[in-house]
Order: C-alpha cells, then sequence, then structure tokens
C-alpha cells in the first residue's frame, strides 16, 4: 500500500499553472512532481513548488504529499513524516496523507501514531484491505494480537485471496498462543501462493512447538528450497538435527552477504552484532529485522539499495546479491 501522484497529462498541469501566481512554478515541474519516476527529480520539483511564495494552499500540499511519498521510497521517513503533517495542516481532510504519514511512522516505529492515522484514513477514505493490513500490521508490532487478528481477518473477508494476509494473520494467532489457527492460516497462504517460502518456515516453527518434528523439518526444507536467505528456517533445521550438508547454501549465503555489506554499507551502517552506525541517521543492521517482523527484508532492503536514502550512494546489486544481504541480516540477532 504506497501513496503515489495522481497521472494528470501535460495540458492538464500547463493549466494549473494559472493558479500558481507570476510564473513561479513551470508546467514541467509540476508534472516532474507529480511523475517522475526517480525520487530525486521528484524531490527537487516538488521542492521548487514548496518554496514558491505564490502558490495556492492546494498546490503546495500536493507537493508535500509528492515529495513525502519520494522521501519514503528513500526510507527517509523522518521527512515523509514532516512533509505529510504539513500537507495534513493545509489539507487537513487528506486521507491520502493519513496513509502516508502512518506508513511514515510505522517506519520510525511511532506505532501508536501509526494506528491513528490509519484510523483516521479509513474514517475519510472508506475501509479498504489494505488499510486493514496495515493497521493489522501495526497492532501486532504493538503486541495486541486480538485486534490485530480482527483487522487481518476484515481484510481477508474484503480480499479473500491475498496469501499474505492469512500470513500475518497466521502470526497473530501464533503470537495470542493459538496455534491451531495459526497452522490453519499458514496453509491457507500456501494453498494460494504454492512457493511462498515464508509461510512454510512460519509453518514449520509452529509444528516444531507442537512436537510435530516431522512436518517442521519438511515445511523448513520447503523454505529454504524457496529462499535460501530464510535463516530462521535453517536455524529449525539445525534444532532438529539435519545433517550439515542441508544448510550449506544458506551459510553460503551468509558469508557472500557479510561480505558485500562490508565492501558497500559498512561505512554508514553498523552492519555487525555490536557497535553504533557511522552515521548516526542509519539504522544498525541488527534491527532491521526488528524493524520488519512480517514481512521478509528483502523488498524494504532492495528499496534501500535501488533508490537511496539521505546521503547513501546510488549502486546496484543483482537479485542473487540482495539475498545473499538478506540471508545475513537475518543471521544477525536483534
Amino acid at each position: 500500500m504506497s501513496v503515489t501522484a495522481r497521472p494528470v497529462c501535460k495540458a492538464a498541469a500547463a493549466l494549473l499553472t494559472l493558479a500558481i501566481a507570476g510564473g513561479a512554478a513551470r508546467a514541467d515541474v509540476l508534472v516532474d512532481c507529480r511523475e517522475s519516476k526517480a525520487s530525486d527529480v521528484r524531490i527537487g520539483a516538488c521542492s521548487e513548488i514548496i518554496a514558491s511564495k505564490t502558490v495556492v494552499p492546494a498546490v503546495r500540499a500536493e507537493a508535500y504529499r509528492n515529495r513525502a511519498a519520494a522521501y519514503g521510497e528513500r526510507a527517509a521517513a523522518k521527512e515523509a513524516d514532516a512533509d505529510y503533517t504539513e500537507a495534513l495542516r493545509l489539507e487537513p481532510a487528506s486521507g491520502q496523507a493519513y496513509v502516508g504519514r502512518g506508513q511514515a511512522r510505522l517506519a520510525l516505529q511511532d506505532i501508536d501514531g501509526a494506528i491513528a492515522d490509519l484510523t483516521q484514513a479509513m474514517r475519510l477514505n472508506g475501509q479498504s484491505a489494505g488499510l486493514f493490513v496495515a493497521r493489522g500490521y501495526a497492532r501486532l508490532l504493538k503486541g495486541e494480537s486480538g485486534e490485530a487478528i480482527g483487522d487481518f481477518s476484515a481484510a481477508i473477508q474484503l480480499d479473500p485471496k491475498n496469501p499474505a494476509t492469512y500470513n500475518n494473520r497466521g502470526l497473530a494467532y501464533r503470537k495470542k498462543g493459538d496455534l491451531t489457527n495459526a497452522v490453519a492460516d499458514y496453509s491457507s497462504a500456501i494453498r494460494l501462493n504454492p512457493i511462498y517460502a515464508q509461510a512454510y518456515a512460519n509453518r514449520g516453527y509452529v509444528y516444531e512447538a507442537q512436537g510435530n518434528k516431522q512436518a517442521a523439518a519438511a515445511d523448513f526444507r520447503r523454505a529454504l528450497t524457496l529462499d535460501p536467505s530464510l535463516i530462521g528456517a535453517a536455524n529449525g533445521l539445525k534444532r532438529l538435527g539435519e545433517p550439515p550438508d542441508v544448510l550449506a547454501q544458506s551459510e553460503k549465503l551468509i558469508a557472500q552477504g557479510q561480505l558485500l555489506a562490508q565492501k558497500n554499507c559498512a561505512w554508514c551502517h553498523a552492519i555487525g552484532r555490536t557497535g553504533d552506525s557511522p552515521n548516526p541517521r542509519a539504522p544498525r543492521w541488527r534491527e532491521l529485522a526488528k524493524r520488519h517482523p512480517i514481512l521478509a527484508l528483502r523488498q524494504p532492503l532492495s528499496r534501500g539499495i535501488m533508490r537511496p536514502h539521505d546521503e547513501m550512494p546510488k549502486f546496484e546489486l543483482s537479485d542473487d546479491e540482495i539475498d545473499t544481504i538478506v540471508a545475513y541480516i537475518n543471521s544477525l540477532p536483534p
């Protein structure tokens, strides 16, 4: 669930310049602020509009929202939060801004603020599966398992074919201690997506807790076959006494990921088991799994690399290289 600028044609953008006194913003700047796929271009264009002293409030509010979305793509959550707040000051009934700010606050670990914003977005925009999932995720992070189950259940009623929602509700059931329903939800996620590696791993944890070692080992092996970066599944096999050759691929990925991290990321982030980040604004890698306890780290990590945040230089990694970094991060203790 993301906040994106509404596409408009250049002719419409040109007409909107009439709302900006003195030609303070050009049509191409408006188009870039709304439509550019490059976050740095979008930020620059929106900043030009915001800096103008003559733009009308509606245009300025839209520029704040679009710049906030671009900051979010760069993992600059503080800047996104501030911009969405300014957008809401100008347009207090913007459900889009509440959704975006809720996402930013979730990234900042302001769980109560995120829940409040997502709830307000529902009041303004109406209920949707995506909003229920986002709020359920926040409630699960807060430890409100029952409320999270309620939100995920509402999302499933609206969209019964989303395997990720079943997986998330399974996590909430497991946290609540209801292992039977947790297994049922993980199994539903797998039926909808037979290559859902994380759901296999999660079901394996529950089988292990229930004492069903054979089923647990089968799920852990399947999870690692689909995604060797799932170190939790590898650790599960270790606990169950699986032979070392089953774990060799995961251990290889961890070693490769550590080398890539040292080469490309250690100048900014704390990538080890101890120590602070050289850049105080950069999260310590051992805390990333805590920030993303439900979703695999691949998506937020690849977004942070491909679309650089703050001072982070842009560099591209292949899918296989991203797998190695995910494996290394997953191997770090929280």
